[in-house]
């Protein structure tokens, strides 16, 4: 599972964790770690959680209610309210080549000093995620900062987190990169959706 916790700016930053042990009243979960050092929170604090389930996405609400360091830290939290879950294979994906910007991100962080923009290309792209078209290889589980500008509709930016890394033709560099969206408004979403159902539309009446 993974821990939302409000970040900078207005953003969200994401931490992995687990569930230990659970019961009729609370649940003790995994202590999410931040470049190896624990994270706190202080008692009542309210977090979002977010955990997947036979490719559904799961998000929830819970609240802090303690911490145990022993045996290993954990989290004592709330049973989960405000339970919504996104379907995933709901969302249409497209095939389209979009100019877009990324970059690597440091634990949630966009301020990284050494990270810069690269230009990109969309392989394909739904209201969940994108594969893109990149000319270096991204390491697998790491997070970035998508911008992507839809003529017309509007421009977005939006966090997603790399899940698969293929290079199609071995001497040359180029890399499909697929990316799961970790933390993107509804409004972007809905940017994207109208942007495939526009094209779709497009390649209908050209087929008439």
């Amino acid at each position: 599972m993974d821990v939302i916790l409000p970040g900078k700016d207005g953003t969200f930053e994401q931490y992995r964790s687990r569930v230990e042990e659970i019961n009729s009243q609370r649940i003790a979960i995994a202590m999410p770690m931040k470049k190896g050092a624990p994270v706190f929170l202080v008692r009542g604090e309210s977090f979002y959680g977010q955990t997947v389930s036979d490719g559904v996405i799961y998000k929830f609400t819970s609240t802090f209610i303690n911490k145990l360091m022993n045996p290993i830290p954990l989290w004592i939290v709330t049973l989960p309210t405000d339970i919504t879950k996104i379907q995933q294979r709901s969302f249409v994906r497209y095939e389209a080549m979009i100019p877009v910007r990324v970059k690597i991100l440091d634990d949630g962080n966009d301020n990284k000093a050494d990270s810069a923009f690269l230009d990109a290309l969309t392989k394909d792209i739904s209201g969940g995620g994108v594969q893109l078209v990149v000319k270096q290889q991204l390491p697998a589980g790491a997070k970035l900062k998508i911008a992507i500008d839809f003529p017309g509709l509007g421009s977005i930016c939006v966090t997603g987190q790399i899940i698969r890394v293929q290079q199609p033709q071995p001497d040359k560099p180029v890399f499909w990169t697929a990316v799961n969206f970790v933390d993107i408004d509804e409004k972007d979403r809905n940017i994207i959706i109208k942007y495939i159902f526009k094209k779709q539309l497009e390649q209908r009446r050209k087929e008439l």
